[in-house]
């Protein structure tokens, strides 16, 4: 036995009682005598027995294990994100099986079907594409979407419009008014951006067009923020960053082209994480852990009505937005 890997059935032989017992007394001691639940595990130890989950699953069991996709692990935010799933989902009993889409709709789908032949009993995602969602409806695994709003599917997030009017009410009772967003452009709609507009026009401050600096937020090369030092004529009081690494990316290429912090430009970044923290940059707050806490109860709750949540941020306030 010492190069295969025991069965069920070897340690019910072993021990002289049927497979089922042996069963029990991995599933559910309480149900077997002490004296043979000591015996059974003797074995199981001696023999570093291993249960077969794909078993259990075609037993109906269920696989105990919940997937979760998001779309960057370079991105501090979501290794924040998966730290907080898999200590959630092992207080559950659950196991945590995580995957990056990196931001590919096409790897998304593909992640998916992995997951769902895996036999997940639910999905946790920060969704790429839409149609994948549409997807998903399609099967009988519940999934909830995390960090933006799908309207007709489960989803958790943060108002991410009222964490850019948060962030711009702050710059503003500070003295700013020429205030920038730099973000990615690979959407219609930019719910930051939005409340950003929103806060300055009730200022009676006209956002211009030139002050959305558009980047691609996953590879940050820093092209479009050396453009925008090189321009200087359409250079902000202040900037709001669409999340920490762009923040530090920022501060860095200011650092590189002459610029103080906040002497000359204020900076605000999104989502609080470790990079803000060590550079001491003002960033919102996303309520992260209690988003994914949801999540996951959506998904263990068996429920059919759809839950459609949104969490309030915050703003931890640092040197990089005050004068």
């Amino acid at each position: 036995m010492k190069n295969k890997r025991i069965t069920m059935t070897e340690i019910a032989n072993l021990v002289g009682v049927s497979q089922a017992t042996v069963s029990r007394a991995i599933n559910q001691p309480e149900k077997v005598k002490p004296e043979l639940r000591e015996k059974i595990q003797y074995f199981i130890d001696k023999y570093k027995f291993v249960p077969n989950e794909n078993a259990k699953t075609m037993r109906g069991v269920g696989s105990k294990i919940l997937g979760l996709i998001v779309f960057s692990f370079s991105n501090h935010y979501y290794l924040d994100m998966i730290k907080y799933a898999e200590k959630l989902a092992r207080e559950k009993g659950y196991s945590l099986l995580v995957m990056n889409s990196e931001k590919n709709a096409t790897l998304e789908l593909e992640h998916i079907k992995m997951m769902l032949a895996r036999n997940v009993e639910g999905i946790l995602i920060t969704p790429v594409d839409e149609k994948n969602l549409d997807f998903l409806e399609t099967t009988a695994v519940p999934f909830v979407a995390l960090n933006e709003e799908f309207p007709g599917h489960n989803y958790v997030t943060t108002s991410l419009t009222e964490g850019g009017e948060i962030a711009a009410k702050h710059l503003i009772a500070n003295g700013y008014k020429n205030i920038g967003y730099i973000g990615g452009d690979s959407k219609k709609y930019h719910p930051k951006l939005e409340g950003i507009k929103k806060i300055l026009k009730e200022n009676s401050v006209h956002f211009k067009p030139n002050w959305f600096v558009k980047m691609d937020t996953i590879n940050l090369t820093g092209d479009e923020i050396n453009n925008l030092f090189e321009s200087k004529k359409t250079l902000c009081d202040a900037y709001i960053a669409s999340n920490d690494e762009v923040a530090c990316l920022f501060l860095k290429k200011a650092n590189e082209f002459g610029y103080k912090i906040p002497e000359d430009i204020a900076l605000v970044g999104f989502d609080n994480t470790i990079v803000s923290k060590l550079l001491d940059i003002t960033s919102i707050i996303q309520p992260t852990e209690d988003m994914v806490r949801k999540g996951i109860e959506i998904l263990l709750s068996g429920e059919n009505e759809k839950k459609e949540i949104l969490l309030s941020p915050e703003i931890e306030i640092r040197k990089s937005s005050l004068k």
